[in-house]
């Protein structure tokens, strides 16, 4: 590589590491530690292998088998800047059934009021389709996780 190529490589990297270490983003509705009122939001429904999924949650469960945590609560991606990673919640679903979830993932396109509730089988999952449904915060997560802690630049 000759040295103009060279030059404006290390230029154009100086000059993305003086980019700020964060996209400012709209702030979105947050939710009180603990709460007893339903609020609306939009659900959708995924699975262990969907496009661009793992297997293994934002807080490190392993979904490739089950759908719920170790304590029967169903797994939810949220967006961690409303409904952090840990909180537990009921999820009151469109027919009127509730069930208990947790928010142990968390997804790209997930923003604002909507959640994505983890199904065991695509069939599930698309049984489940869209809908609006009504959550309740039961306990909110206030612990800083290894997801949402914020590393300076050094």
């Amino acid at each position: 590589m000759d040295a103009a190529i060279l030059r404006l490589l290390f230029a154009i990297l100086a000059l993305l590491l003086s980019l700020p270490d964060a996209i400012p983003t709209v702030p979105s509705p947050s939710v009180p530690a603990e709460s007893s009122e339903w609020q609306t939001y939009e659900a959708t429904a995924y699975t262990a292998r969907c496009r661009g999924c793992i297997g293994i949650t934002a807080d490190g469960t392993d979904v490739r088998k089950t759908h719920t945590d170790a304590d029967g609560r169903r797994i939810v991606a949220t967006d961690p800047d409303v409904i952090p990673l840990g909180t537990a919640l009921e999820i009151r679903l469109a027919d009127g059934s509730v069930i208990e979830a947790i928010a142990a993932d968390k997804g790209g396109r997930i923003r604002g009021k909507r959640i994505d509730v983890l199904h065991r089988t695509y069939a599930g999952a698309v049984e489940f389709g869209r809908q609006n449904v009504e959550v309740r915060i039961i306990t909110k997560n206030e612990e800083e996780t290894i997801y949402e802690r914020k590393i300076p630049r050094g």
